[in-house]
């Protein structure tokens, strides 16, 4: 079998993988980008549609927070970053009113998530807590869920206390996007370096020793190959790296990972969240209407941006504030997510339609109607990212800190899992992992 040799193999062309090449590009070290998807971005997938003034995001769609890693390449690529300004409303029974007191809220209960003692669940916490305002509980349930796409039973209330809400820091509270699109930030990071991405290669094995590493390839149309490394930046979604052998999109390492102990228990502490995220074209954006602020008795709907339910399916929407676009997003995160994933996209779509006929005090026929175009991408079988994003279970609440470390100079580790600042899940975390994974390897080579 023919072989090609490089100094570095990054596994991954998501924005972590593309970070650290740009970083080893700069040093003038040789590298590859082995990537299994026909294109760069990995978890970051946007789409567009010419009669949209927005990007349909598939993915990765908000700025989280001061993110100064993005907000970097931001300004270096002249991108514009708008924040998101509007208002945030409640759902109860097709009736909406406004919910100001949702940072409030949620601050009252994520305050008193404790950092010491024995670790328990997000479950066990609320469990014991004396407080009893339900309206605040709420908001923190739907936080732990659909924020970090979580399961209370599993969650670390530790890894929560430590980076699981902004508090009461305002601009950590900010959100906002990428107008353009969010594959421009790829695109930016990727730019001089095309030519050592192979797109369609799927990493199926890595044999390492210290110094040397074999990586086997499968490319999309078939055939096999391989190349030789003296080290690899491992830039791969949890979830692959949490693929039992034979399933799709797994990579087999020999030495197993959880041969080293640290990485054992950095895989054993994190898990994949789940998220079902569904983008529905409108004829209109109705709730921006003067006919539906009569409906609903409130003449400040046209600023709205986010809705929160306690609906079962979809409990949180968006639009495309502060652009004026006819478009709402239809979000569920955790186990629900997960179910409705598994179901398909024909029945996720249905169960959307329905949740906005009842948030929005609409009949379905009502909210049919008025649905042009969905978008769904299920990310629970990918088998490339096999999950929405990472979040840390009861007693895990270091394992992003496990799985950055280097193992014996030769296996490097990026992506938002492996970032130890409580920024797991975002885009400027993964960015900021990919910076830090080619820094270690550049200490050693």
């Amino acid at each position: 079998m023919e072989r090609t040799r490089v100094d570095v193999a990054i596994l991954g062309a998501g924005v972590a993988g593309l970070e650290a090449a740009r970083v080893l590009h700069e040093h003038e070290i040789d590298f590859v980008v082995l990537e299994a998807r026909e294109r760069i971005g990995g978890r970051i997938f946007s789409l567009r549609d010419e009669s949209l003034p927005v990007a349909i995001e598939l993915g990765a769609e908000f700025v989280h927070g001061s993110a100064p890693e993005l907000r970097e390449v931001a300004c270096d690529a002249a991108l514009t970053v708008v924040d998101i300004d509007g208002q945030r409303w409640q759902s109860q029974k097709g009736r909406l009113r406004p919910a100001d007191d949702f940072w409030d809220g949620l601050n009252a209960v994520m305050s008193r998530l404790r950092t010491r003692g024995e670790d328990r669940s997000f479950e066990q916490f609320l469990n014991s807590s004396r407080r009893r305002d339900r309206r605040a509980r709420e908001f923190a349930i739907q936080w732990v869920e659909n924020f970090h796409a979580a399961d209370p039973v599993r969650v670390s209330e530790r890894a929560l206390a430590e980076g699981g809400s902004p508090g009461d820091d305002v601009r950590e509270r900010r959100l906002g996007r990428v107008l353009g699109g969010y594959d421009a930030v790829a695109r930016w990071i990727a730019r001089g370096i095309g030519n050592k991405i192979r797109l369609g290669t799927v990493v199926t094995g890595v044999q390492w020793e210290q110094g040397a590493v074999r990586i086997e390839t499968r490319q999309l149309s078939g055939t096999s190959g391989g190349l030789e490394a003296r080290a690899v930046i491992v830039a791969l979604p949890l979830g692959v790296l949490h693929a039992a052998p034979g399933e799709p999109g797994t990579v087999v390492f020999d030495p197993p990972l959880a041969r080293d102990s640290t990485k054992a228990a950095a895989l054993d502490g994190m898990t994949m969240g789940a998220v079902a995220k569904i983008t529905l074209r409108l004829r209109e954006a109705f709730w921006a209407s003067s006919r539906f602020a009569r409906r609903a008795k409130d003449p400040n709907l046209d600023r709205l941006s986010f809705l929160h339910s306690p609906d079962r399916d979809f409990p949180v929407w968006w639009t495309s504030y502060p652009v004026s676009a006819p478009v709402l997003v239809a979000w569920r995160g955790g186990v629900r997510a997960r179910e409705i994933s598994a179901a398909g996209e024909d029945q996720a779509v249905e169960l959307a339609l329905s949740a906005l006929a009842r948030q929005f005090g609409l009949t379905r026929r009502e909210a049919s109607g008025m649905v042009t175009a969905t978008w769904f991408h299920n990310w629970e079988s990918d088998p490339y990212a096999r999950g929405a994003y990472s979040y840390m279970l009861v007693g895990g609440n270091d394992a992003p800190a496990k799985l950055a470390r280097p193992v014996r100079r030769t296996l490097f580790f990026a992506g938002e899992a492996s970032d130890s600042e409580g920024r797991t899940g975002t885009v400027h975390g993964a960015i900021a992992s990919g910076r830090r994974a080619a820094a270690q390897l550049l200490r050693v080579l």
